[in-house]
């Protein structure tokens, strides 16, 4: 293929290809669909054209600064000659109004001249979920939900099978897929039968027909795959879950429904969750530094949805989430707000909403907008009901009205149950985790390892089932997480049969949200629900048991 994308007398030529949305088959609307900087530059040329009778557009030029480049007057510094060059690049694209496009193809820096808002979203891994062998991928790129904005990219030069790079189906958002296409009929295995690699993301880069009709014959069988061709079942997880890029048109209507939300006041659709770079810091919370819609920060003792909405209020709807995007959360581990705990977080990235548009399901989580599919909506609830619905080993007494706080909680939950132990706020220190870690809130009798969290909605329980497995990875994998463990318990008593030697063999997660006398799945956002599935699949498959224990209140 190499060959083929350096020999443009070939009958096909690697080529980025993308489908527009918002686009009308004809040439004002293709012209549309072309950045405006670039389409009104004199570097640049537009021509009307057709292919194969189809209207179309080309557009080419240059771009770049036409002075000498930056690192000019470095060189002649240190080498006394004046080196008079640019730095340039040219770009081309080809649009053309097919139906079931329109489609653009561009060349060199071309995708730069394409208005991003026109360009349709993951139509590349639509096709290549739908066309590629499965046992035969070369790259993976990822995106972990529940993590800092970790970006996993993996690679095998002769391909393996999806299965290979182990991938999460819960909590991982596939953004970018490389791999042998397997069955398609066009241009390049039409003599015959070829082997290429096709790479996939909003674009798709493949081998398309350099001749009109043969190009027009591809851009046909494209579309057919991506419109009428099942996925592939060992690929088809990738279509159910995505990230929207700001670019895409719906964000601008979910944004619309999220200040409609932000301006009810009532709260009902939204909550607060923990940003995942404060996470660490949340057991030395004391107080908060809010600084929303002012010019200065404000200390307060308790963060909730209520605080946010105050200071709102005052804000026209169309200014309030932008008001969020200018604020700052941030942490502090004393009550006067003197000690900072946390770095300062854009306020919006510690909002949780979800809503409907279009019989489709969005969610905002971590400043970001995530699109999740039906199936995989269906599949999650039907497991994280069989989970709930589990019987627990360990019953968990009441939330009392008096007791405020989960110290208090946990104290008193010991107590009821025989041979368990309290270890709230006794925190682990390794040399893994020298920041530390929560072993448990309470160790049952047989070594069982319980997590308490209580709190205003679902949103913060994320933070909750990240605990849960960062505690039972550090204790099954470091000796000395075992051993520190052993000490925190010995502290409170003498009598637990807690064997550092033996590995924790059950996780149970109990929940409690404020004015909820129950909880269920369906009391959980939906992230949330992605969070715990992806805890709980990490744990079964270290061999460990889990329940979820909804507290009484």
């Amino acid at each position: 293929m190499s060959d083929m994308a350096r020999n443009t007398t070939d009958t096909v030529r690697r080529t980025t290809l993308y489908r527009l949305i918002d686009t009308e088959l004809n040439e004002a609307a293709l012209q549309s669909a072309l950045v405006d900087y670039y389409a009104n530059s004199p570097d640049f040329t537009l021509e009307l054209t057709q292919i194969e009778q189809l209207p179309a557009i080309t557009a080419w030029g240059i771009m770049g600064k036409k002075n000498q480049a930056d690192w000019c007057a470095t060189f002649k510094s240190l080498t006394g000659k004046n080196a008079k060059v640019s730095n340039v690049a040219a770009a081309g694209a080809i649009l053309i109004a097919i139906p079931g496009g329109p489609y653009a193809i561009t060349y060199g820096m071309g995708h730069l001249l394409i208005d991003p808002s026109r360009i349709d979203p993951g139509f590349g891994l639509s096709f290549s979920i739908r066309s590629v062998e499965p046992d035969y991928i070369r790259q993976i790129t990822r995106n972990i939900m529940d993590s800092r904005a970790r970006v996993d990219r993996s690679s095998v030069a002769g391909g393996q099978s999806i299965r290979g790079f182990g991938i999460e189906y819960y909590g991982e958002i596939v953004s970018r897929l490389a791999g042998t296409l397997g069955t398609v009929s066009m241009t390049f295995n039409r003599s015959k039968s070829r082997k290429v690699t096709i790479a996939a993301a909003d674009s798709l880069k493949i081998p398309l027909g350099t001749r009109p009709a043969d190009l027009i014959g591809d851009l046909k069988e494209i579309t057919r795959v991506s419109d009428t061709a099942s996925p592939v079942p060992e690929l088809g997880f990738i279509d159910q879950i995505r990230a929207l890029k700001s670019s895409n048109k719906k964000v601008s209507e979910l944004e619309d429904r999220l200040s409609a939300a932000l301006a009810s006041n009532d709260g009902s659709p939204l909550a607060l969750t923990l940003p995942a770079e404060c996470e660490e810091h949340e057991h030395a919370a004391h107080s908060y530094r809010i600084k929303i819609a002012s010019d200065r920060f404000e200390v307060i003792e308790d963060l909730d949805i209520s605080a946010v909405l105050d200071r709102l209020s005052r804000l026209s709807p169309n200014k309030k989430l932008e008001a969020l995007r200018a604020g700052y959360i941030q942490i502090c581990s004393d009550a006067s707000g003197q000690e900072k705990a946390s770095r300062q977080v854009k306020a919006h990235k510690w909002l949780a909403f979800e809503a409907p548009l279009d019989s489709d399901h969005y969610f905002y989580h971590q400043g970001r907008w995530f699109e999740v599919g039906d199936n995989y909506l269906n599949f999650l609830r039907n497991r994280l009901d069989e989970v709930f619905a589990r019987k627990p080993s360990i019953a968990l007494t009441k939330w009392k009205s008096e007791w405020q706080d989960e110290e208090t909680y946990n104290f008193e939950a010991a107590k009821l149950i025989p041979g368990a132990v309290c270890l709230d706020r006794r925190r682990i220190h390794t040399k893994l985790h020298p920041h530390g870690i929560e072993g448990c809130d309470i160790i049952g009798p047989q070594n069982e390892l319980i997590h308490v969290k209580r709190a205003s909605s679902s949103a913060p329980l994320s933070h909750l089932f990240a605990q849960g497995w960062t505690s039972i990875d550090a204790l099954r994998s470091d000796r000395e997480a075992r051993n520190k463990l052993l000490e925190r318990v010995r502290e409170r008593s003498l009598k637990h049969p807690y064997d550092p030697a033996t590995k924790p063999k059950k996780l149970i997660y109990g929940i409690a949200i404020k004015r909820d006398a129950t909880v269920s799945r369906a009391n959980l956002f939906t992230f949330s629900q992605v969070a715990l599935m992806r805890a709980i699949n990490a744990l079964e498959n270290a061999d460990v048991d889990v329940e979820v224990v909804p507290i009484p209140q």
